[in-house]
């Protein structure tokens, strides 16, 4: 998908603007060398002279940019129950997002109706005249970006999901875990801007894990790494979605917050919930829970703590195996906020080695439920530019 490598470019990317002299010293290069690639970068349309920059005193250098119409990327963050959908410019600015609600990623026709959304969306592009120049596709389980193949959902057989996909939208187009693309855009628009060395923790349905080191993604030999939540870490003899036992998501995650809360309700402990799950077949969902959470429910509340506090145990290994500059929480269990990061950061206060964890900062996701999206729009445009964001 890669169609060309300009290291100005790429700097562009993650600064947003800068002056001929600073890329020089930022990429170690001549300012000759700056400068062809400069003037290439705008004979070709991708930057713009955005005039003198401010200077203390002297001639003051221009600033440069990248120019937001050289073209847009389409991004599709697939979930179990939705997809979301968003556009954004070169620059990395968002320009139309939509949520699809319906969803059902486990239906015998989701590869289907997935191939709908995206032909859809991109004749919606077309009809406003966006040059869409690339599409990244993030979906949760086992993705390897390198190859383009899924191991979790829409295994293919005879060609890999992303060429499938590719030969639909017309356009050059990459898969990503949806944990990964979460973490890039936090990397890029989020917590983590100007971070070297970040992890990012996917509290959803299920627990995942993103891992920066030196500014790129790590994706490990075969793009699978950070399976956190199916690391061995509790003897409960539950069987976890991959099919071992007591991996750490069957007690981190939103299903066993859910599992957990169900069983209190029935075992006799008290929630606005109560009556809801006693008299009601159908599963409690998530955000039934959070909306629990956020009407100050102390079932609800306690039952995010005690995810909180086993959070922290976890991540505490993470902290001392890394040494991060910062954890970013996100995910659907982060929008409860400190009532699941104070019990985590306590437990890692509590459990870590001082002198490796007192430089590592705990924060929430700033994006949101917004980060995957994002993350999956840049992730198109990082490919369409050559830019390494795995390392």
């Amino acid at each position: 998908m890669e169609m060309f490598k300009n290291p100005v470019l790429t700097l562009l990317t993650r600064k947003g603007t800068c002056t001929i002299p600073q890329a020089a010293e930022w990429l170690d290069l001549s300012i000759g060398t700056v400068t062809k690639h400069v003037g290439s970068l705008i004979d070709e349309g991708y930057v713009e002279d955005l005039g003198a920059a401010e200077s203390a005193s002297g001639r003051k250098p221009h600033l440069y940019g990248l120019r937001k119409e050289a073209g847009y990327f389409l991004g599709l963050d697939v979930n179990d129950r939705f997809v979301n959908v968003g556009l954004i410019n070169f620059r990395g600015g968002m320009q139309r997002t939509r949520m699809l609600d319906d969803y059902d990623l486990y239906a015998p026709d989701a590869y289907e109706r997935l191939v709908r959304i995206l032909k859809i969306s991109l004749q919606d592009c077309y009809s406003f005249g966006r040059d869409v120049k690339g599409v990244c596709v993030s979906l949760p389980g086992r993705v390897n970006t390198k190859t383009g193949e899924s191991h979790s959902v829409f295994v293919q057989a005879d060609h890999t999901l992303s060429e499938l996909l590719q030969a639909e939208a017309g356009l050059p187009l990459c898969l990503c875990n949806d944990t990964r693309a979460m973490t890039y855009g936090e990397l890029l628009q989020g917590a983590g801007v100007g971070c070297r060395d970040m992890l990012f923790l996917n509290v959803n349905w299920g627990l995942g894990l993103g891992i920066v080191g030196n500014g790129h993604l790590y994706g490990g030999k075969s793009g699978y790494a950070g399976e956190f939540g199916h690391m061995y870490g509790f003897d409960n003899q539950i069987i976890c979605r991959c099919g071992k036992r007591g991996c750490n998501e069957t007690e981190i995650s939103g299903q066993a917050l859910q599992r957990n809360l169900v069983e209190r309700i029935r075992n006799g402990e008290s929630s606005i919930l109560s009556e809801r799950v006693l008299s009601s077949d159908k599963p409690l969902l998530l955000r039934e829970i959070m909306d629990a959470v956020a009407k100050e429910d102390v079932l609800c509340i306690d039952a995010i703590e005690q995810i909180g506090i086993k959070l922290g145990e976890k991540t505490t290994g993470l902290i001392n195996l890394f040494n991060p500059e910062l954890v970013v929480v996100g995910g659907e269990l982060a929008m409860t906020g400190d009532y699941l990061l104070n019990p985590m950061r306590m437990a890692v206060n509590k459990h870590a080695i001082q002198l490796v964890s007192q430089d590592t900062r705990i924060c929430r996701s700033a994006l949101g439920m917004d980060a995957g999206l994002i993350g999956t729009c840049l992730i198109a445009r990082s490919r369409y530019i050559g830019e390494p964001f795995e390392g």
